[in-house]
Formats: C-alpha cells, structure tokens, sequence
C-alpha cells in the first residue's frame, strides 16, 4: 500500500495494488498518474453514472480460494448497451479483473497476448461484419472460440487501476469461450494489446462482502 497527496486538493489517495499506476480521488475527481516517488494530476473524470452493480470499491471476495478485494473500475460502454470491468487486489499479487455484465461475471487475469495477427483480424471483421466470429483457436493453452467483437469505449472510471482509462478511450473488444466456462479477453488499443485468462463465475461461489444493497435485493 502506498499514500499520496492528491496534486489538486491534497486529500489523501491509496494506491493498495503494486500493480495500480492510475487512480481517481474520491474527492475531487483528479486522474492521477503515480511515479515512483509521487503522482501527477492528468485530468478529470466526470461522475459515473448509476447502475444496479452489487459491486463497489471495497467489495471483497474469494476466486478458487484466493481472496479479493475490488479496488478500481471501468465501465465500458457500446452500441447496444455496457459493462462494469473491476480491477482486483489479490492476496497472490496477480494482476486480475472481475467483468460483469448483464447479470453474468467472469475473472481474468492477464497473460501475454497472441500474435500481432490476432489484432489485424479483428480490426477488419469490424468491416466485414465479424467474419471471424466462431473461429476456434488455442488460447493460453485452452481450445477456445471467439463468440463476439465489438468497438467500445471508456464511460469513466474510478479507484486505482493498472491503466490509464480517461472517459472517451476507445477499444475493440473480442470475448472468447471454452466448453466447459473457460473465458478470455483480448482488449486492442491504438498501438497496444491486452489479453486475459480466466473463467466464468458463479455470485454465490464468490461469497463476497461490502456489497451494494437495493431495496428488494
């Protein structure tokens, strides 16, 4: 855990995560960037807009025996709707992230990426109406096939994550999927590519605390 005074109203701002390199204040919304001695101010970020996430900044949980704790979020948005992307502090120190989305929820955790080729494909089926959507390949070592492709982009974001994710940053995003709930991601930016491993999860194996609560939940 690292403290910093954030650079716009100097309130206090935890980085929990070795891995986080971005966070937002709580307080007045600055995007900081941290170095490795102190922290720079980048920007803004607007408020996010509500949701019906069970899900928040402290949430914790367990992930085949290895406790969470939920430091940090993206929410991504696209043509026909978006999703939340939460990024994890882990008691092993891997770099994960918890996506859900209507009422689904997988983890993953990063591992290198495929080839440059992966991400040439991808672009263009984005023109070609997703020809590519289907193919079989092997993934991290696991036989997975590639079930969606979509252009998204940034809503906002808040906490700490590995990334910088300023509102309006743009992404394709392709979802692959094994028989028997295996789930990968492969997020391509501008110039970089992102790739992460893991499965689908079922909410009551995850036993989590420090949730959201609704009126009827």
């Amino acid at each position: 855990m690292k403290k910093f005074n954030c650079p716009s109203c100097g309130a206090e701002v935890v980085f929990n995560s070795n891995h986080s390199v971005y966070a937002v204040c709580k307080f007045c919304h600055s995007m900081i960037v941290r170095h490795d001695l102190d922290v720079e101010s980048i920007g803004t970020m607007a408020n996010l807009p509500g949701d019906m996430s069970p899900f928040q900044i402290g949430t914790e949980g367990y992930y085949q025996g290895t406790h969470f704790s939920l430091v940090g979020r993206m929410k991504m948005g696209w043509e026909d709707g978006s999703w939340n992307e939460w990024f994890m502090a882990t008691d092993d120190g891997r770099k994960g992230w918890l996506a859900e989305a209507q009422g689904f929820y997988s983890i993953c955790f990063e591992v290198d990426p495929p080839p440059l080729e992966f991400a040439v494909r991808a672009i263009q089926s984005q023109k070609q109406d997703n020809q590519f959507i289907g193919s079989a390949l092997v993934f991290n070592s696991q036989k997975l096939h590639i079930v969606d492709a979509k252009k998204a982009t940034c809503i906002g974001s808040e906490g700490e994550l590995p990334l910088a994710a300023p509102q309006g940053r743009m992404i394709v995003s392709v979802d692959l999927l094994g028989a028997y709930g295996e789930f990968a991601s492969v997020e391509i930016e501008t110039g970089k590519l992102r790739a992460y491993s893991g499965r689908y999860v079922d909410w009551k194996a995850m036993r989590c605390s420090n949730v959201r609560t609704f009126d009827g939940w």
